[in-house]
């Protein structure tokens, strides 16, 4: 791992870790393989996934190998401090199979203080061992930073490969925190990721996701406003091609007033590819003063081509501004023969309307124009080919 944040990575102790690991595994035990019978997995082809190729055996509910990133570094938070964050991390960790699986089979708990203001990690797996990994990082109170994820895998064989992964960003007190996730993943890749976002009182976390590549990809994103004030934004684009999966679930959970979500997602699928989006909206009861959004756009470019999106609301407070939308589509007929009639060639005019879709997922994020060129070019390069 390349990375700005090694210097101040650190593991937590083998003892706390094992008490904590001891801690989940009366949740654990009761957790079953996941099927399509499930509301999670209905649209995700697990039983059809040759597990043998994967070298993987889920009746064993362990890997036969983990990825180690062991850091030398002293730990730059109490012990006290440590194990109140995992506490926090416990309460909230949903009970998913390949969220435990990866969370009490990784060899070790990385965790990463985010104080400076730019962080760039950089993460390359190789081979066909399956692997996991479990981060988490921390914004102390009043922090502002930017976190810069580049995951990409790379393997030597056509069988099918596993990686699962597990982080977790806690915002605590008057924190700012904007994280960019960029996935650039091989065709052979079966991959499960949850990510866990917990913003306390007056938190403002900003996540944007960017897949590109693997064959089937499962993610959970969670996030816990928990504090009065705390805001989170997800938002970003799947540019995905061939016959690849992406299967999306993101949930926003609401515990305190004046707290402020929103989740704006699309996809572009091309080829014989097919993505799943489905966003959860979660208001208790008694909460005042709550505004969500939720929205999701999706363009197909090919007839044999899918994208599912399904919204939902469980709201059960009063006083909350909410609103949800969704739209599939293919490209407007009548803007692509516009352009056609102003001279344009085809590839020229779908071109200019595919940028035009997700231009403004690139333009809301905050890092530098370099990257955005950077990511504006990957996705494309996928659907359109290179410029």
């Amino acid at each position: 791992m390349n990375s700005s944040l090694k210097k101040n990575q650190f593991s937590i102790d083998l003892t706390t870790k094992q008490e904590w690991n001891q801690s989940l595994m009366a949740d654990w035990e009761g957790l079953s393989f996941p099927t399509e019978k499930e509301e999670n997995y209905r649209k995700f082809p697990i039983s059809s996934i040759d597990w043998k190729e994967v070298g993987f055996d889920p009746n064993q509910k362990s890997f036969a190998n983990h990825t180690s990133n062991s850091s030398t570094s002293e730990p730059l938070l109490s012990t006290a401090k440590q194990k109140e964050i995992l506490d926090l991390v416990k309460t909230h960790l949903p009970k998913e199979y390949f969220t435990y699986l990866s969370v009490l089979g990784s060899s070790e708990i990385s965790v990463f203080p985010c104080e400076e203001p730019i962080h760039i990690i950089t993460e390359s797996f190789t081979g066909d061992e399956p692997k996991c990994l479990f981060r988490i990082f921390y914004v102390p109170s009043g922090s502002s930073t930017q976190i810069q994820f580049k995951t990409e895998t790379k393997h030597d064989s056509e069988s099918l490969h596993l990686l699962s992964i597990v982080d977790v960003f806690v915002s605590e007190k008057d924190s700012i925190v904007e994280i960019l996730d960029e996935e650039n993943l091989d065709e052979d890749l079966l991959q499960f990721r949850t990510v866990l976002v917990l913003a306390k009182e007056n938190a403002s976390v900003k996540f944007h996701h960017f897949p590109f590549g693997g064959f089937r990809s499962k993610l959970f994103l969670f996030s816990h406003l928990l504090g009065k004030g705390a805001e989170v934004t997800v938002d970003g684009v799947s540019a995905i091609g061939n016959r690849n999966l992406k299967d999306l679930d993101m949930e926003m959970v609401h515990h305190a007033d004046h707290t402020t979500s929103k989740i704006s997602y699309k996809a572009i699928v091309t080829d014989r590819s097919h993505h799943v989006f489905t966003g959860n909206l979660i208001i208790p009861p008694n909460l005042k003063k709550v505004v969500a959004h939720q929205e999701s756009f999706n363009l197909s470019l090919n007839k044999k081509a899918r994208a599912e999106a399904n919204p939902k609301l469980e709201v059960l407070a009063e006083d909350v501004s909410c609103t949800h939308g969704a739209t599939v589509g293919d490209i407007d007929e009548e803007q692509f023969f516009y352009l056609l009639s102003r001279g344009l060639s085809p590839e020229e005019s779908k071109s200019l309307l595919v940028t035009a879709f997700y231009g403004e997922s690139i333009h809301a994020i905050g890092f530098s124009d370099e990257i955005k060129q950077e990511l504006e070019s990957s996705i494309h390069t996928i659907l359109v080919g290179g410029k």
